[in-house]
């Protein structure tokens, strides 16, 4: 998976104020929060400093909170500790809104992905015509007549 990053999981941000921001899930445990050290860095300030962890496992993606106050939710179920996510799940952190999204179980396709070598079938595109500027009507009543 980590030859092609296009089929590492993904969250995107579905709702809240940095809508359609996503983030690629790795292996290494990536914090979510508000703080700016965090490693995914949201800006709610409903969000903890340090909310939640997001991880690539063997199993798949889990995902931990950290005690927020505001707590972690799953598909409109608070969590408590670890759970693994599903493709297609809602996480609630604060007021933002997570979509996970995992390329490598999705039911469908991924949508402009190519593996291997480029394709030899196809004409290059070529750049259409640009016609001369246009002359206003007072230069053209200025010309010499022929």
């Amino acid at each position: 998976m980590e030859e092609h990053p296009e089929l590492m999981p993904l969250l995107t941000v579905a709702a809240g104020t940095m809508r359609g921001l996503s983030f690629r899930v790795g292996r290494e445990s990536q914090v979510i929060g508000r703080a700016p050290t965090a490693d995914l860095v949201l800006a709610d300030p409903h969000l903890s400093r340090r909310h939640a962890t997001v991880r690539l496992t063997a199993e798949g993606v889990c995902l931990t909170d950290l005690g927020s106050t505001n707590g972690t939710w799953l598909n409109d179920q608070r969590i408590t500790g670890s759970v693994q996510l599903a493709d297609g799940d809602l996480v609630r952190l604060g007021r933002t809104e997570l979509r996970f999204f995992d390329p490598g179980v999705a039911r469908t396709d991924p949508v402009g992905l190519h593996f291997g070598a480029p394709r030899r079938d196809s004409r290059p595109t070529l750049p259409l015509p640009v016609p001369p500027p246009r002359q206003s009507i007072e230069a053209r009543a200025t010309e010499p007549l022929g």
